[in-house]
Formats: structure tokens, sequence, C-alpha cells
């Protein structure tokens, strides 16, 4: 609901920002050769301005941060489908699809996008890959612990050695350190999201999807590797 709020509250400032950019090239029309020079080179000064505010600006701020001051302010962030941060190309994407979702008019498209898509998401984040989410606050960068710790029997069926990516374990942790702030529901869905893979590679998977990615996590941490991120086990 919030980025709908947000999404809905920019509409008018781009609309206007459009209108005057369509006055000013009527504008530099209709006047011909009776706009001196200066004038000719102010109004192309405000077109680039008013095309960076409304593109380069949403995109830049998103591709290095994950989130324009409005979005900070609102507590919001993008992130891929997958709940990975984004990079360049997610954040152009869905920015240059924007003009899709003004269709017809009113940003008509990108609401009714948003009302069909189960994570709430525009034309742009479909194509994209991306969402929209509150981002949580208060995350400590310390362990991320599994609960309950791992029992004998789940240790004994996991593989030998779990080898986990870099992007990998980064996703298992923001997870793991995100699944004690959602509903049952929402932590089922993302940990679907992030299981296929990993589990076929491994050969190993538990009716608890949820649980099954943290026992693999906890193992390729206890593996000793100095590239690992902090140990999640139990103490």
């Amino acid at each position: 609901m919030c980025s709908g709020v947000s999404i809905a509250t920019s509409v008018s400032s781009r609309a206007s920002s459009v209108i005057i950019v369509i006055l000013a090239i009527a504008g530099a029309a209709g006047f011909g050769d009776t706009v001196p020079e200066t004038a000719g080179i102010g109004v192309g000064f405000i077109l680039i301005v008013l095309f960076c505010a409304q593109w380069v600006y949403f995109a830049a701020w998103e591709a290095i941060k994950g989130r324009t001051p409005g979005k900070m302010a609102a507590g919001l962030r993008v992130v891929t489908t997958t709940g990975r941060p984004i990079g360049a190309s997610h954040a152009i994407l869905r920015n240059l699809l924007r003009a899709a979702d003004m269709l017809p008019f009113g940003y008509v498209a990108g609401v009714v996008s948003m009302t069909i898509s189960g994570r709430f998401q525009r034309i742009g984040d479909l194509v994209a890959g991306t969402m929209v989410i509150v981002a949580p606050h208060n995350v400590r960068s310390g362990v991320a612990r599994i609960w309950p710790p791992p029992q004998p029997a789940e240790v004994a069926a996991l593989p030998g050695e779990v080898a986990l990516t870099a992007d990998e374990r980064a996703a298992l942790e923001l997870f793991l350190r995100r699944r004690g702030t959602l509903g049952p529901a929402r932590e089922d869905e993302l940990a679907q999201m992030i299981i296929g893979p990993i589990s076929r590679r491994f050969g190993f998977r538990l009716p608890d999807a949820s649980r099954t990615l943290a026992l693999l996590y906890d193992r390729a941490l206890t593996a000793g590797r100095d590239e690992a991120p902090p140990s999640s086990r139990a103490r």
C-alpha cells in the first residue's frame, strides 16, 4: 500500500512537468525566428533539466542507493523479486517504462498493473523483475541465528559440503534476518522464490522451504571457509 501511495503522490508532479515541456516546445516553435538566441538557449536548458528530473534522477538514485530520497522518507526500497538489491539495469529499465505506466493517461496502465499484480508491481517493475517493499528498520549486521538449532536428524541429512556463491549467501542472510518480521505466508512465499536452484544443486529439501534455506546456510557457514559470513549457529 505504501508503494501505491508513493507512486500516486508523484503523478501530479510528473504530469505538471510534462505539460511544462510541451508548452516550452510549443512556445519555442510558435515564436520561431522572433525568439532571441539567448531565449532559445534558456528553453533548451529548461528541457534538459526537466528531462533529468523526470528520468535520470530516479534511475540514478535507485541504481546507487536502491531508493530515492522520497522513498527513504517513506521507508521504502526497490529490490528484485528475489529480495536482492537492484542494479543499474533494473533501475534504468523500471524507470524508462514509466512512460508505459502513464498510458493512455493519468497512470491508468500503471494502476491496473498494480491492481492485478500480487506484489503491487507496475509495468516497469514487472518487466525489470523488481518490486517496492517497506524497508526493514533497525536491522543489525550481527549474527543471523537459526531457531530452533539444527537437530541431529537434520544435520545427518544435510550434504557434506555446501558452497554458496556470494549472491546466494547475501540473499539467504537477508532473508533469515527479515523472516522474523514477516507473516508465515509471506515468509514461505519469499523462501519459495529462493529455494529452487539451491535445493536442486545440493539435492536437499525439507517440506518447510524456510527451514531448508536456514539449514543450508548454517552448513555453509560452518565449513570454515574464510569468505563465509559470520556463523548463524545458535550458541
